[in-house]
């Protein structure tokens, strides 16, 4: 049980790891002053991606809306009319591009905060692990200074070194681009310490 939760959380990680826009799998709320990010799309959540699309298009339609009321001004037609309506069409622009700025300001807050629990949870579930690495590490030593130390064995501890200084490093990662790297590497020395010790 506990090996599929490793494979699905290493899963986990890698694919949100690699993805390059993760407005894709992000959904987002907005309501007044307030936006909410989720990764469970629920009644008014939408893509992330599709929100900020839509208030850039409502951002170009508005301030095309405001050059033709500048226009008009500058023609001096109906201009307390305009001015009234420039006003107003300028407060939504502003709106706009508070949202779209609020919007991603969040987003980039929810991957960080995912990014360290995701990776805190990670490290939780493989601390075992790493803890029976150290303990070969500690036998393999006293192994050697007893003088049985062997190429294979020496090559077998190193492996087992690399592994806990992957685990340290992923321990302490801050970017995705980092974690994805890492996780590579941790799945290609776990691979290659089950092959060795079998």
């Amino acid at each position: 049980m506990k090996k599929i939760i490793l494979i699905v959380i290493c899963t986990f990680l890698s694919i949100w790891a690699v993805s390059a826009d993760q407005s894709d799998w992000l959904f987002c709320l907005i309501r007044k002053e307030q936006v909410t990010i989720s990764l469970k799309q629920t009644t008014w959540y939408y893509h992330c991606k599709d929100t900020i699309a839509s208030l850039e298009q409502l951002i170009i339609s508005t301030a095309k809306d405001l050059m033709k009321i500048q226009t008009y001004l500058n023609r001096g037609r109906d201009l307390e009319y305009r001015k009234t309506i420039k006003i107003e069409k300028k407060a939504l622009l502003d709106k706009l591009q508070l949202s779209r700025i609020t919007v991603v300001a969040n987003m980039k807050t929810f991957q960080d905060t995912l990014l360290q629990k995701s990776v805190q949870y990670f490290i939780i579930k493989i601390t075992p692990y790493k803890i029976n690495l150290q303990k070969s590490l500690v036998k393999i030593d006293i192994l050697t200074a007893s003088g049985f130390a062997t190429p294979s064995l020496n090559a077998y501890a190193s492996l087992l070194r690399a592994q806990v200084t992957i685990i340290d490093k992923i321990s302490k990662t801050t970017t995705q681009a980092e974690l994805t790297d890492l996780l590579n590497k941790y799945v290609y020395l776990k691979k290659e310490i089950a092959w060795k010790s079998e």
